[in-house]
C-alpha cells in the first residue's frame, strides 16, 4: 500500500500569507517581554513622579475653601504649571503600566480576558479625562486665581466668582477621573483574581481600591475636595499604590521569562 502525500496548498496570486507565517519564531514572546518591561518600568516610574509632585503642590489650605487655596496657590504661581504638567506625566506612565498589564492579563480565555479588554479601554479614558483635569487645574485655573489676586474693587468679586467657576470645572473632573480610575481598577484586578497568569491576592487587592475609588469620585463628584470625600479615597490611594508595584515586580518577572 502507497501513501499519497498531499500538496501544502499555495496561495493563490494577489493574496498575501498569513501575517504568522512572516514573523519570526520567538516574535511573540519577545514583543511581550519589551511591552512587560515598559509597563514595570512606567509603573515605579509613575509612583515616583506622584510622590514628588504631591510634595511640591500647595496643599495647606483647605482645597474646598477656594478663597484660602486660591491665596495659597498664588503664593507658587511661578511652579504652579510645571506640578500640573508633572503629574500629568506620572498619570500618563501609571496608565501605560495598566494597558501593557492588560494586554498581558488579556491572553487567557474566558472572563479574565474581556476584563482585560475592559480594563485596557478604560484606562485610556482615564488618561484623558485626567489631562483635561490638569489642563483646567494647570492652565486655566492659574490665569483664573491670578486675575482674582491682580483684581480690585468691583472688579475682586466677579474674577472670584470666575475663578470659582473653573475650580468647580476641576472638581467635577476629578470626581469622574476618579470612578473611571475606579472601574479600571476594579476590572483589572478581577481580571488577575480570576485568572493565573499574576499572583490572585495582587488582584483582590486592585479590584478593592478600585471599588474605593467609584465611592470616593461619587463622593468628589457631590461635594467636591471635601474631607468626607479625602477620608473615602485614602485607603484606595495606598492599595492602588501597593497594586502598581505589585504589578510591576510580576510584570517585570514575566518579562525574564519571555521569549
Amino acid at each position: 500500500m502507497t501513501s499519497q502525500v498531499q500538496p501544502v496548498p499555495q496561495p493563490s496570486p494577489g493574496m498575501s500569507a498569513p501575517d504568522n507565517a512572516s514573523r519570526p519564531a520567538g516574535a511573540s514572546a519577545v514583543d511581550d517581554r519589551s511591552l512587560l518591561r515598559i509597563g514595570a518600568v512606567a509603573a515605579v516610574l509613575g509612583i515616583v513622579l506622584e510622590v514628588l509632585m504631591e510634595m511640591l503642590h500647595p496643599s495647606k489650605a483647605d482645597p474646598n475653601d477656594s478663597r484660602a487655596a486660591f491665596q495659597e496657590y498664588a503664593e507658587h504661581a511661578s511652579t504652579w504649571t510645571a506640578v500640573h504638567i508633572g503629574q500629568f506625566f506620572a498619570a500618563l506612565c501609571v496608565m501605560v503600566a495598566l494597558v501593557a498589564l492588560a494586554r498581558s492579563a488579556g491572553r487567557q480565555p474566558g472572563l479574565p480576558s474581556a476584563l482585560a479588554l475592559l480594563g485596557g479601554i478604560t484606562a485610556v479614558m482615564v488618561a484623558t479625562v485626567f489631562t483635561v483635569q490638569m489642563a483646567v487645574d494647570g492652565v486655566a485655573l492659574k490665569a483664573a486665581f491670578e486675575a482674582w489676586t491682580n483684581a480690585s474693587g468691583a472688579d475682586k468679586a466677579t474674577a472670584f466668582q470666575t475663578a470659582d467657576v473653573v475650580r468647580w470645572l476641576e472638581k467635577g473632573l476629578g470626581g469622574f477621573f476618579q470612578i473611571l480610575n475606579g472601574v479600571t481598577l476594579l476590572a483589572l484586578g478581577l481580571c488577575l483574581a480570576l485568572g493565573r497568569r499574576y499572583p490572585r491576592w495582587l488582584g483582590w487587592v486592585g479590584a478593592v481600591a478600585g471599588v474605593g475609588f467609584v465611592v470616593g469620585g461619587v463622593s468628589t463628584a457631590h461635594t467636591g475636595f471635601s474631607g468626607a470625600a479625602g477620608n473615602i479615597l485614602l485607603t484606595p490611594t495606598v492599595l492602588a499604590a501597593v497594586f502598581l508595584i505589585g504589578i510591576a515586580v510580576s510584570m517585570w518577572r514575566r518579562s525574564s521569562r519571555a521569549g
